[in-house]
């Protein structure tokens, strides 16, 4: 047994009863079961527009989610809403759209289920809303999401155009609970309190006697670093709306061993900002440091410190620095193969855009989950002494 336990990080989420997906036409790509596709994130690319054309019938594009999204088990029943921009070239009668979901198990698309169709109205670009009905359906925690947009005009010579991306975004919001991550902290602290209510009578042999009351519980992170597409900012106005957030606690009973005998615990809960601390060091990151209120109970989750226990998955949040001799356009991080990259900072300033695949332009990056290799544009090597830090999940 470990000797004591580690928190490893504090992850907080903000959550979406009805997460929404875009889809990004610039960025992912790959066949899946034969089917080519593109991205389909809950973060949109807003750079510049990326559009697909199709002559006659047929699919006009496919999306899929990344590796590990959903994450979930169940998707509930309800009805999916989904939006785009469409235009057509010679004549709209007989024009229609539709959208079929499929779950992606890593070898096989299975169809799930079919949208309505929607009749396009006008030749000129047009957004379009259509409905998906679904059933609740189970699938495999690490299934992806895939979508095709077939175009079923009876006209073979007629011309579509699907607008993805910048002023055109095209999208679908499901029924699907999650939380999207926020935040993590680099040193964290929960607490949890019971009140006491003493109980004394002449029947207790001199001794002071009491029962449990009310449970309170709070969290405190210091050194908290904003996720990829959040900043303190979004933190600060979910303080000034009094917004709550969700938080999940991951403790590594294996004391960071890496033996994966006992697995991980997560305590999770709903909890208020009640103070935020902002610091803004030179050539540094920007941190800042939250207190937090739980309200309602908090939960536990996953193994206990024993034999067998079975390990459940986390957001443990790792972060890796460099500073440039000068002139690299490439930093190799070994450690986080494997990892999604969510926040990258040059200087102490933010890159807004992380791109899994392609050449960066500006002051953009891209990450390569396979080789661990973090590329910057050739037009903006970095600087002599220049100070990188790659936060992964």
């Amino acid at each position: 047994m470990a000797s004591v336990i580690n928190g490893t990080n504090i992850v907080l989420y903000e959550y979406d009863s009805n997460a929404t997906y875009f889809f990004n036409g610039d960025f992912g790509g790959g066949v899946f079961d034969g089917i080519v596709c593109k991205q389909m994130s809950r973060t949109q690319e807003v750079q510049t527009s990326s559009n697909f054309t199709k002559t006659g019938a047929g699919t006009i594009a496919s999306f899929i989610t990344d590796a590990g999204e959903p994450g979930v088990t169940t998707i509930p029943a309800g009805t999916w809403s989904f939006s785009a921009y469409y235009s057509v070239v010679t004549a709209f009668a007989g024009a229609e759209v539709k959208y079929e979901l499929y779950k992606y198990n890593g070898s096989v698309a299975t169809l799930l289920f079919t949208s309505a169709i929607t009749p396009l109205t006008t030749l000129a670009k047009t957004l379009y809303t259509t409905a998906m009905t679904v059933t609740q359906t189970t699938i495999g925690s690490t299934d992806r999401l895939l979508v095709k947009v077939i175009y079923t005009g009876l006209t073979t010579t007629n011309q579509i155009t699907l607008y993805t991306q910048f002023t055109n975004p095209a999208q679908v919001t499901t029924t699907i609970p999650l939380g999207t991550p926020m935040g993590a902290s680099t040193s964290c602290s929960f607490e949890a309190s019971t009140e006491q209510v003493e109980v004394t009578s002449q029947t207790s042999a001199w001794f002071r006697e009491f029962k449990n009351d009310i449970t309170s519980w709070t969290v405190n992170c210091d050194g908290f670093i904003a996720l990829s597409g959040y900043s303190y900012l979004a933190l600060m106005q979910k303080q000034l709306n009094r917004a709550s957030i969700d938080v999940r606690f991951s403790i590594d009973n294996d004391n960071a061993d890496a033996s994966g005998t006992y697995g991980y615990s997560i305590v999770s809960g709903t909890a208020n900002i009640t103070s935020i601390s902002l610091s803004a060091p030179v050539e540094g990151a920007s941190t800042y440091s939250l207190a937090l209120q739980g309200t309602g109970a908090y939960s536990i989750t996953g193994t206990q410190v024993i034999d067998g226990g079975s390990t459940i998955s986390t957001s443990s949040v790792n972060s890796f620095s460099y500073t440039a001799a000068g002139g690299e356009t490439s930093v190799t991080f070994a450690g986080a193969i494997g990892s999604a990259c969510i926040s990258v900072t040059r200087g102490g300033v933010e890159v807004r855009l992380i791109a899994t695949s392609g050449v960066p332009t500006d002051e953009n990056v891209s990450f390569n989950t396979a080789t661990g290799v973090l590329t910057f544009a050739t037009a903006r090597p970095l600087e002599v002494d220049e100070f990188v830090r790659m936060i992964v999940k």
